[in-house]
């Protein structure tokens, strides 16, 4: 089995000077957007899983149209919710994550501050794949007496992910059976349009889950050719 994560192209978080909350996609963005449905062009899949959020949403509409696939929309990929910034300067916002960041880490469980605490973020994300894979591909999980398992009856079934970069982190920690840690988005870090590919491998009495490719980036390379970026930022 293979499960295909995408991040979301690069946000507007601040279109007027001021900082929103659930921005959509810049120009750029749109562009990276359209780069992804490129290098997913002529790929299977069997299920398309997007967040609720709407910059992941408009990152998928181009793949979804290049695939000629639905996509599902879930709210259990939204990114870990924050307390509101709507309004904040630059600064303002600089200031908040700096903060964050500058905690001791048994703070970080806690998540960023005024937001949803990352036990909670891990149990709803790691929790609702569980769900989807089993029942939607009939995978289930068999943990007796050693390391965790996964059954998978059809090894040939594909899932893509449109979401972000704690999101994904979450997933990808959680399908290589590493214990989650509060700054798992820090391990694995993507690039916004990046594109991570994980597959399952047999082994005595099951399968394992192993990192293919990890933050692709090169379907983007002439975009990065004219500028704007195409790095990382504080949040999801």
């Amino acid at each position: 089995m293979e499960i295909v994560l995408v991040r979301h192209a690069q946000p507007d978080w601040e279109p007027d000077g001021r900082a929103v909350d659930d921005p959509g996609l810049t120009a750029y963005g749109h562009a990276q957007a359209r780069c992804v449905a490129d290098a997913l062009a002529g790929e299977r899949f069997d299920q398309v899983l997007v967040s609720s959020h709407p910059r992941a949403i408009q990152t998928a509409a181009p793949v979804l149209e290049r695939l000629d696939v639905p996509g599902r929309p879930v709210s259990w990929l939204r990114e870990m919710t924050l307390s509101s910034l709507a309004g904040s300067t630059s600064e303002q916002v600089r200031s908040y994550f700096e903060h964050a960041r500058s905690r001791a880490l048994s703070a970080w469980w806690d998540g960023m501050p005024g937001g949803e605490s990352f036990r909670h973020f891990y149990e709803r994300v790691s929790r609702g794949l569980e769900g989807v894979l089993a029942e939607h591909h009939r995978v289930s999980i068999h943990a007796e007496g050693g390391p965790r398992l996964w059954q998978i009856p059809d090894p040939d079934r594909r899932l893509l992910i449109i979401a972000h970069e704690g999101t994904n982190a979450v997933l990808v920690a959680h399908l290589l059976g590493i214990p989650p840690v509060a700054w798992a988005h820090l391990h694995f870090s993507s690039s916004w349009a990046g594109i991570s590919r994980v597959h399952s491998v047999e082994i005595t009495g099951g399968s394992l889950f192993a990192l293919d490719t990890f933050n692709r980036v090169d379907h983007l390379t002439a975009l990065a050719a004219h500028g704007n970026g195409s790095g990382r930022s504080f949040t999801g």
